[in-house]
């Protein structure tokens, strides 16, 4: 019966057309958006259930149900490779930035990148933590033509 409603149509996916559309910025700042969330509720978890005599597999258990809490439920991509590699990387400079203070010229001696592929990381990393703020005064409501 779920035949004939939902037709497996998979094997017509064009591959070319898929990874194009992955390189889209959307998607790009959403599955990094997604995993700056996840690794923001790892860290929270992890420090709250830090014990002494906590196991492995007690503090991942935690991890997983914290994450499935609260993401469970959304359609979420998660990348691999390169992809995964050049955003956790991200992350960790726009890290090393905003909480470690260090300095451009020091993070790209650390990460062995030029400086403005720095600069350019941390104006993105920005962009990305600014849409997950709340928007406390209103201003979002403004651009969009609508004062309330």
């Amino acid at each position: 019966m779920t035949d004939q409603l939902f037709p497996d149509d998979s094997d017509k996916l064009d591959p070319n057309k898929v990874l194009a559309h992955m390189q889209d910025p959307t998607v790009l700042n959403r599955w990094e958006g997604t995993l700056r969330e996840m690794v923001e509720i790892a860290e929270a978890k992890l420090n709250g259930e830090m014990k002494e005599g906590a196991t492995a597999a007690e503090l991942a258990r935690h991890v997983v149900f914290a994450i499935c809490d609260a993401l469970g439920g959304s359609v979420i991509y998660l990348p691999r490779g390169d992809s995964l590699k050049r955003g956790m990387r991200d992350a960790a400079i726009f890290h090393d930035w905003k909480e470690k203070g260090l300095q451009p010229l020091e993070l790209a001696r650390k990460y062995r990148l030029v400086n403005q592929t720095i600069y350019d990381i941390i104006a993105k990393q920005r962009a990305l933590h600014r849409k997950s703020e709340p928007d406390l005064f209103g201003f979002e409501d403004t651009r969009n033509g609508s004062i309330h």
